[in-house]
């Protein structure tokens, strides 16, 4: 369950960014582990990420 919800989480932002023109930092979300990503687009894109809903 928790891996659906990840995974979930993860194309809802993808699909956030691509809404948002920022397709090159959608595709580099993709490549990422799936087990880092989260914690990287935190890191990298703090503001980004409260932009597309992600709060963690």
């Amino acid at each position: 369950m928790l891996a659906l919800k990840t995974s979930c989480e993860r194309e809802e932002v993808v699909q956030t960014l691509c809404e948002m023109g920022l397709d090159q930092i959608a595709r580099w979300i993709m490549v990422l582990p799936e087990d880092r990503w989260e914690s990287m687009f935190l890191s990298t894109w703090p503001t980004l990420a409260k932009k597309c809903g992600y709060n963690r």
